[in-house]
């Protein structure tokens, strides 16, 4: 964070580089190229407010401390206008972050962290370079079905979209509440999405198709699929993954541990790895010097960079796709297949409602009914010893 210190000029602020020996004495020579930026009262609500973008000319600020008071009269007409949109999803996402607005639906909670980072990326790469200088109560329903139909004819997703206005609704809703009045209505309320034809993630690799997929990755885009296939994380929990989570003594652990969910019953669990993920991890840990600390991966999987480069080696190799959302579908599968109960695969998968765990079910290729008395034999035989 900026370390804004005043100047001598009212209502100009100023924050150097850390490097800078400006930084911590104010008597010191700058050395770096400072950001500046202005403070004054809204002519309109008199509240404190601040000069954004921050700038790297201190004649920006002056000029802007001084079209408050020269253009009195155009900064009123353009404050009835009410805040820009960009204003909103700032004020927005801050509270968000701080978790003093929570989820809309069911009883408030706080959002998990990894739908935050969503939100922000929602709003950086999407919504602000298109709508953010936009007074948020100029934007029509019309101005948002243009963008929605516009993202369409893209190739965008339905559900991709949506997250988007989801994001962009929450802001209206929480702007728009009655002990706020930041702006009138939600306009976001009519509008329409695609139709949804697309498939649902239910694709699963058996073991052997999911050797073969992996087998055809380079060793450094390998580590997080083998983890997704053989340890069933999500794609943040992947990510966030460190080398004390996978190691046991000189070696690699025969379970991994899960530090931080996205829920609280995914927080902490030690799901058991097979063994094909502990030969990979021990090569890629081989391969980085044998490290004691530190990310496991050394490529992000939060971005598609990866999926791209992965679907094009698979593509090249005559081999189907499948996303890091089905690895995990394909863990449950084979803790199934492998006899675990439905309480080991809620606690392994990190889900507390059941409900979750019986997609699963419908994923796993059924045995048929010749075997069906083998199976309960074979399991008696087991128990009594014979």
């Amino acid at each position: 964070m900026a370390n804004w210190r005043k100047t001598r000029m009212p209502g100009v602020y100023v924050a150097h580089s850390k490097c800078c020996p400006a930084y911590d004495d104010p008597k010191a020579r700058c050395r770096c190229t400072p950001s500046w930026r202005g403070r004054r009262r809204n002519p309109f609500t008199g509240k404190p407010e601040w000069q954004r973008p921050v700038v790297k000319n201190r004649a920006e600020v002056l000029a802007w401390l001084s079209a408050a008071r020269d253009n009195k009269e155009q900064l009123l007409e353009l404050a009835a206008r009410g805040p820009l949109f960009e204003e909103l999803a700032s004020q927005w996402l801050d509270g968000v972050e701080q978790g003093r607005i929570g989820r809309r639906r069911g009883k408030g909670k706080p959002y998990a962290e990894t739908t935050i980072l969503a939100m922000g990326r929602s709003l950086k790469y999407h919504l602000l370079p298109v709508f953010g200088p936009m007074h948020a109560s100029e934007i029509s329903e019309i101005d948002w079905q243009r963008w929605i139909d516009k993202l369409a004819r893209k190739g965008l997703s339905r559900s991709t979209i949506a997250k988007h206005i989801s994001v962009a609704s929450d802001i209206y809703a929480w702007a728009s509440a009655p002990s706020r009045r930041l702006v009138s209505r939600n306009p976001l309320r009519l509008v329409e999405l695609p139709p949804n034809d697309e498939k649902p993630r239910l694709r699963v690799a058996l073991a052997p198709e999911a050797a073969a997929l992996l087998a055809a990755l380079e060793p450094e885009d390998r580590v997080p699929y083998a983890i997704a296939f053989y340890a069933g994380l999500r794609r943040s929990e992947i990510d966030r993954l460190e080398w004390p989570d996978v190691l046991e003594g000189d070696g690699i652990a025969r379970r991994v541990l899960v530090r931080r969910s996205k829920s609280e019953a995914g927080t902490q669990r030690r799901p058991p790895i097979g063994s094909n993920l502990r030969d990979v991890l021990e090569a890629e840990w081989k391969r980085r010097g044998r490290p004691r600390e530190g990310k496991v991966l050394a490529v992000s999987v939060m971005s598609g960079k990866i999926a791209s480069r992965v679907e094009a080696r698979w593509d090249a190799a005559g081999l189907n796709r499948i996303t890091l959302h089905e690895c995990r579908h394909t863990y449950a599968s084979l803790l199934m297949a492998a006899g675990y109960t439905i309480k080991e695969l809620m606690e392994y998968m990190g889900h507390a409602d059941l409900q979750m765990v019986n997609r699963y079910v419908k994923l796993l290729p059924q045995p048929g009914e010749d075997d069906a008395a083998d199976r309960l034999n074979a399991y008696l035989r087991r128990s009594e010893g014979h």
